[in-house]
């Protein structure tokens, strides 16, 4: 390890800031010199389950990452892992920069292809098309898509916990290519609306998901809304 510098920096368009464990889930798509997007990237700590802490996402400013920044990550190397081969090791011991913003037009022109969110058919109680058993799972489609929505409903539900509690939860309802999802939003900010407002459901049109696969769990892995976008959102600093 280079003790001054990190071994080498990646600039990414923030399209997932989402909740995990105890920290966050970043994920985007890298920028090359002249502006244009490429592949996915996650980056990820050392850490059994990969979150990234806010004190790990600091700017110089004391700032943290913000959904549809561009922002230049220290790292120490790829570090793949089964159905992630997007996922990068952060080196945590530089601050991370931040470089610009996007907007609608911009998002609206690194769509992934529309293909089917990988293998369909297996729901749990509360989900459908939302999990995928562990054997079924293919590096080679990766586990991040940017979609475009023309219809999502959002409502508050209950989740049964191992304890036995419930816990109130946002999911979202869509349509994509023909088949029919509900999936649990793990965007921290649509998550915070909801929950502080109570609201039942909510009808968004012309939207952008950032769809994420989980790590496994009991032999599955789990569809989630990572992010959602809006034009209205994208217009927003937040």
């Amino acid at each position: 390890m280079n003790l001054e510098h990190p071994n080498f920096m990646v600039n990414i368009v923030c399209l997932a800031n989402s909740r995990k464990t105890a920290g966050r889930c970043i994920a985007g798509k890298k920028i090359d010199a002249t502006g244009k997007a490429g592949r996915w990237i996650r980056p990820v700590s050392p850490r059994p389950t990969h979150e990234i802490s806010e004190l790990e996402m600091l700017y110089p400013d004391g700032e943290t990452v913000k959904l549809l920044e561009i922002i230049e990550i220290p790292c120490e190397k790829p570090a793949p892992q089964g159905h992630q081969p997007e996922n990068v090791l952060i080196d945590a011991r530089f601050f991370w920069q931040r470089r610009d913003r996007v907007d609608w037009q911009a998002l609206e022109a690194i769509l992934d292809e529309p293909s089917p969110l990988w293998v369909n058919g297996f729901s749990t109680r509360q989900g459908h098309n939302n999990r995928i058993p562990e054997h079924q799972l293919d590096s080679k489609q990766g586990s991040l898509r940017l979609i475009a929505l023309d219809r999502m409903l959002l409502y508050t539900d209950l989740k049964p916990q191992k304890s036995g509690n419930m816990k109130q939860v946002v999911r979202a309802r869509f349509d994509y290519l023909g088949d029919h999802y509900c999936l649990d939003v793990t965007d921290p900010v649509i998550e915070s609306y909801f929950l502080k407002a109570g609201a039942i459901e909510h009808s968004l049109d012309t939207t952008l998901a950032c769809i994420s696969l989980t790590e496994p769990w009991e032999g599955y892995v789990y569809k989630l809304v990572a992010s959602i976008i809006t034009p209205k959102r994208a217009a927003r600093h937040e």
